[in-house]
């Protein structure tokens, strides 16, 4: 056979060997020989292919894969632009910790450099956004080759999967002509294509990298032998990929008497003290001057909402747990980094008021919400969106949320809703692109496991740019999957922030709301998927509902009112808090 074959022979084989279950492949001409490898390793059921047009919707499919699985899935793309369209992808997993594989096929190095069709410099196309990066060489049938393929495959899962910094990994191919198999009888080489015995990978990684917990008063001891727990504490938790953390946080908060506040994707609704409304009773500022913590501690990437970063950053004592091994402490403010949440202390001194005082605010925020919400009467924002779309969730389901707005209305509205369900994100970078890709390779991989179905929340402008996921070949499984749309007519997160303000108006919807001037519910009937437009909340219970009963992939798009009215509504909501929270 001729080096090209031999290679994409042998590199599928050992990512097979390695684990890998997933490949994404964007079809093309120098990544032939690959192309073909997969598809004769998909018939012989020894992985899933999945194959998409858009080099970026395949970056993200991947990222919601191993989101789900932990094992990072391969994305396979052919030379030129096809290789840069998934750089906002690889962004996304690197900032998230996500696990992934990025093989683009180039030509050899001669034809670079020269004017030669669809060859750019991509040997180090993604630079810093990626644990390693390799340029290989052209195959040829000599004695190292298949042991520097396989080695070379083995090496860079490891790195995806390092238990302390888990990312991307980008592999250049250089494939020289022919590009496909031969005709006829494979030809013999001069060393076996074959690998270790018994389907071993080439390398395995047998690195000892744990993180151990440590009581919290030993923790502190690091800073001041005499020092002693605060009785007054929160504790803060983002985005974050450590399995064992939302225990561990149960069980610290529950021993201490800590209120928990926690971000969407931070799945920590099942704690026994987390908040409802935690973000929305920390924006009154005179609630918190009178309950001002102690001590702090985040977990995670933290960002969504500027009293959480407030209260973070004025923390008297803050503790940053990082699992990630990116020092995550976008305050500057952390006076320790730790790698795992910390045990219950051996000794301290609880305050028995502090959290119930917390609770009886958050019980306080939650009736102002209901009250304030229902004055508006039947209009449909965001926020009953977020709310409808959160409470739809099945025991064992998924709920992926989108950025902006989306993602703000489930942590103010619906942040413990979830209790029994995964919800995700792209939080590491929190784009508006690939978010429905990544939530279906996320449905696919959490059904495949037995999981439940799974609903995605995003806004209209999200939905529109990464609608070409929708656009899969008709042999391949669907998820369940309820894409829920919010379509208030473009970006409404701004009405909110300070370009909102009434001295902007004259430019606000040349440069912020930008009316995309799409039809939601025509551009998703064009790739031929159900779909079902609402007006009211009622309607929207009832169309998820009528979704998730039938199963497969729907689209429901909820109507929303202005981006100006929507934004007074909340202003009302947040005061509303503020005169509960007056009586606390």
């Amino acid at each position: 056979m001729n080096p090209s074959t031999a290679q994409a022979r042998v590199v599928v084989d050992e990512l097979c060997r390695c684990g890998v279950t997933d490949v994404v492949l964007s079809p093309g001409s120098r990544s032939a020989g690959l192309a073909i490898a997969l598809a004769e390793a998909e018939s012989r059921g020894e992985l899933r292919l999945h194959v998409r047009i858009d080099e970026r919707v395949a970056g993200y499919l991947a990222v919601g894969l191993a989101k789900i699985t932990g094992v990072p899935a391969a994305v396979v793309t052919t030379s030129g632009t096809a290789a840069v369209n998934v750089y906002p992808a690889v962004v996304e997993a690197d900032y998230s910790g996500v696990p992934m594989l990025v093989l683009t096929a180039d030509r050899p190095q001669r034809l670079r450099d020269i004017g030669a069709n669809q060859t750019i410099r991509q040997a180090s196309l993604y630079s810093a956004h990626v644990r390693g990066s390799i340029d290989m060489a052209p195959a040829a049938d000599r004695t190292g080759e298949v042991r520097y393929w396989r080695s070379t495959i083995a090496r860079s899962i490891a790195v995806a999967t390092d238990a302390m910094r888990p990312g991307p990994v980008h592999i250049n191919m250089a494939f020289d002509e022919p590009l496909v198999p031969d005709e006829g009888a494979d030809i013999a080489w001069i060393e076996p294509l074959v690998g270790r015995v018994e389907q071993r990978p080439w390398t395995a990684d047998a690195r000892l990298v744990a993180g151990m917990s440590t009581p919290l008063d030993d923790i502190l001891s690091t800073l001041d032998e005499q020092a002693v727990v605060p009785a007054r504490g929160l504790i803060i938790v983002g985005d974050h990929d450590a399995e064992d953390a939302v225990d561990l946080i149960d069980d610290l908060a529950d021993a201490v008497g800590w209120p928990v506040i926690g971000e969407p994707s931070a799945n920590v609704g099942s704690c026994a003290t987390a908040l409802s409304h935690g973000a929305l009773v920390l924006a009154d500022a005179t609630f918190v001057h009178a309950h001002a913590p102690e001590i702090v501690i985040t977990v995670g990437r933290i960002g969504l909402s500027r009293a959480l970063i407030r209260a973070v950053a004025e923390a008297p004592l803050h503790i940053a747990v990082d699992t990630s091994g990116l020092w995550s402490d976008p305050t500057r403010s952390a006076d320790l980094v730790v790698t795992s949440v910390p045990l219950p202390p051996e000794e301290m001194e609880a305050d028995e008021q502090w959290l119930a005082e917390w609770q009886r605010a958050d019980l306080l925020a939650s009736a102002a919400v209901e009250i304030a919400l229902a004055g508006h009467g039947e209009v449909l924002t965001g926020a009953h969106v977020a709310r409808i779309a959160a409470a739809s969730v099945v025991e064992q389901g998924m709920l992926f949320v989108g950025p902006s707005w989306p993602v703000r209305h489930v942590l103010n509205f619906a942040a413990t809703s979830c209790r029994d369900a995964v919800v995700l994100g792209n939080r590491g970078t929190s784009g508006i692109d690939g978010c429905i890709s990544s939530a279906w390779g996320a449905a696919l991989a959490l059904q495949a496991n037995g999981g439940g179905g799974a609903i995605a929340l995003v806004g209209d402008t999200t939905f529109i740019y990464d609608s070409n996921a929708l656009s899969v070949p008709a042999e391949e499984l669907r998820p369940d999957l309820v894409i829920v749309v919010a379509d208030n007519s473009g970006g409404g997160i701004f009405s909110t922030l300070e370009q909102g303000a009434e001295r902007f108006a004259s430019v606000f919807e040349r440069v912020f709301g930008v009316d995309p001037q799409t039809d939601v519910v025509a551009l998703a009937e064009a790739f031929g998927v159900e779909v079902h437009p609402c007006t009211s909340g009622a309607d929207l219970d009832r169309a998820i509902a009528s979704a998730q009963e039938a199963g497969g992939v729907h689209v429901v798009v909820a109507q929303t009112c202005s981006r100006g009215q929507e934004a007074q509504i909340l202003r009302s909501v947040q005061q509303a808090v503020g005169e509960a929270l007056a009586t606390a």
